[in-house]
């Protein structure tokens, strides 16, 4: 009984490692059917799309580092990013995290190193 179940335990061991070791293989089968719908979906030819409803606020980034700028000033020549996101949330600018994320990306706020920024 004891050498039957030690079978047992040996086999669904080896089992589940072979089984474990071939998951990449059905991972890239899953995958390439995934690609060849999507590719196939493409090539058919839909209707007039209708127009789309954009569920992010427009940001205009002139305005964003107008009202910003005063508010970075504050804190000094460098300064963390949080410290800016709290002056701006206890100061009730709409949508903090999306203006001060457009003016990194623009190059209106930049990296001085050791997790600090400038003001450009």
């Amino acid at each position: 009984m004891a050498i039957t179940g030690i079978v047992i335990v040996m086999v669904g061991l080896a089992l589940l490692s072979f089984v474990i070791s071939q998951l990449h293989k059905v991972a890239a089968l899953l995958e390439n059917g995934v690609k060849k719908r999507s590719v196939a979906a493409a090539a058919v030819p839909h209707g007039p799309q209708p127009a789309t409803v954009s569920t992010t606020p427009h940001l205009d980034l002139a305005e964003a580092g107008k009202r910003l700028a005063p508010l970075a000033a504050e804190l000094g020549d460098s300064f963390e990013l949080q410290h800016l996101y709290e002056l701006a949330n206890s100061n009730a600018l709409p949508h903090v995290h999306l203006s001060i994320r457009g003016l990194r990306d623009s190059g209106v706020i930049i990296p001085a190193g050791h997790g600090r920024f400038v003001w450009s």
